[in-house]
């Protein structure tokens, strides 16, 4: 999972000289950085997530889901404008929308979770 939101970072560089040229809106950069990349990284912690609550580090449906939700936002919020710009609002709108699904179902998953003893009964 960690790998496709790495994969964010030069796809952030290519569109950031793209737009010092003047090709693409600076923006397109900025997302793919902000929502691709950090996003990514951040709902892609599942396994620390996992690992600190004494479950088994292997990412099931809920984590592969989140991760999906994640990736598809940046991909709408940063591929859409690239190719149709008069249908930035519904690819903003849908962005945040898949963004914020992959979030919530993160956080329903794992928050219950967090403030409990481990799984393991192991400190930490």
């Amino acid at each position: 999972m960690l790998h496709l939101a790495y994969l964010w970072i030069p796809v952030h560089l290519a569109l950031r000289a793209l737009a010092e040229l003047g090709v693409v809106a600076p923006s397109s950069a900025t997302h793919a950085l902000s929502v691709g990349a950090a996003g990514g990284l951040i709902v892609g912690m599942t396994r620390t997530t996992r690992g600190h609550t004494g479950r088994p580090l292997l990412a099931d449906r809920f984590d592969a889901a989140c991760f999906v939700l994640v990736l598809l936002a940046a991909a709408v919020r940063v591929g859409v404008p690239l190719f149709s710009h008069a249908h930035i609002v519904p690819a903003v709108s849908g962005s945040a929308a898949l963004w914020s699904a992959g979030f919530g179902l993160f956080a329903v998953r794992y928050w219950p979770a967090l403030p409990l003893a481990r799984l393991d009964g192991r400190p930490g």
